[in-house]
C-alpha cells in the first residue's frame, strides 16, 4: 500500500505541471573582465564576453551571452559559440572561415553558431559533416531550430535540440567568442579563457585544454527531483516500519 500511495502521490505532481517544465538549472560559465589585448577596441565594452548561461527542457536548449557592453549602442560586433560533439577532426576551423579552431577531447567543433547585430540582427547554424562545413539554418531563412534576441548587454540563442543534432544525456564541449566585422577577425575574447586570447585581430585562436567548458544535457530534472523525494519518503517510512 506504502508502494501505491507513493505511485499516487507522484502522479499527481506530475499532473500538476512538473513533467510540462522540464528545465535545468541554468550552468552559468562565467569569464574575466578586462581580458582583452591592448589595442584592439572593445567597442565600448561589447566585445568583452562576462559570461555564458546554458539551460535545457525536453525540446529545446537555451544559450544566454553576457556582456560588458551594450549590443544595441555598437552595431559592428560578431557573437559566437562553437560546439564539439565529437566525429569531427580537431582544429578543423568553424563554421565562418575565421582564424579560430578548438581542439576538444572529442577533437574540432561540429557546431557553428554564429550571429551578429546589425542590420536587425541575425544568426546561422552551421554543421561540420562529412568534411565541410554547410548551412543548417539561419534566422534569415526562417529555419534556424529557434530563436535569436538581443538587448542592452545579453544575446539569448533558443533552440531546438534537434536543431543541433543533440538527444538527452549528450555532453559536448563548447567556448564562445566575440569578433569583429572582418571575415579573417578572430577570437578577440573567449568565454573559456581567462586571459588575453589573442593580441592581433588576425591571430589564430585555439580553445583547448583548460580553455574550454562542457555542458551535459539533462533530461527532465524536475522529474527526477520529485522521483527522488519520494523515493526518499519510501526509505525513511520502511526503515521505521
Amino acid at each position: 500500500m506504502k508502494c501505491l500511495s507513493t505511485s499516487i502521490l507522484l502522479a499527481g505532481a506530475l499532473s500538476m505541471g512538473v513533467a510540462s517544465q522540464l528545465s535545468a538549472n541554468p550552468d552559468l560559465y562565467t569569464d574575466s573582465a578586462n581580458d582583452i589585448a591592448t589595442g584592439i577596441a572593445t567597442a565600448g565594452g561589447t566585445l568583452d564576453i562576462l559570461s555564458l548561461e546554458i539551460t535545457n527542457n525536453a525540446s529545446d536548449i537555451v544559450f544566454k551571452l553576457t556582456v560588458n557592453g551594450s549590443v544595441n549602442s555598437v552595431d559592428w560586433g560578431k557573437f559566437m559559440i562553437g560546439i564539439a560533439q565529437g566525429g569531427a577532426a580537431a582544429n578543423n576551423g568553424n563554421g565562418w572561415s575565421r582564424p579560430i579552431n578548438m581542439d576538444a577531447p572529442n577533437g574540432g567543433m561540429t557546431r557553428w553558431i554564429g550571429s551578429w547585430v546589425d542590420g536587425g540582427g541575425g544568426a546561422e547554424n552551421r554543421v561540420f559533416s562529412g568534411g565541410s562545413w554547410s548551412l543548417a539554418g539561419a534566422t534569415y531563412s526562417s529555419n534556424f531550430g529557434g530563436a535569436f534576441a538581443f538587448a542592452g548587454n545579453q544575446l539569448t540563442y533558443t533552440m531546438s535540440l534537434s536543431s543541433l543534432g543533440l538527444n538527452a544525456g549528450d555532453t559536448f564541449y563548447f567556448d564562445a567568442y566575440s569578433s569583429g566585422g572582418g571575415g579573417g577577425d578572430s577570437a578577440i575574447d573567449a568565454l573559456a579563457n581567462p586571459n588575453q586570447s589573442v593580441a592581433n585581430w588576425d591571430d589564430t585562436y585555439t580553445s583547448t585544454g583548460s580553455n574550454l567548458f562542457s555542458y551535459t544535457v539533462v533530461p527532465a530534472p524536475a522529474a527526477f527531483a520529485v522521483l527522488g523525494a519520494f523515493g526518499l519518503v519510501r526509505g525513511r517510512r520502511s526503515r521505521k516500519g
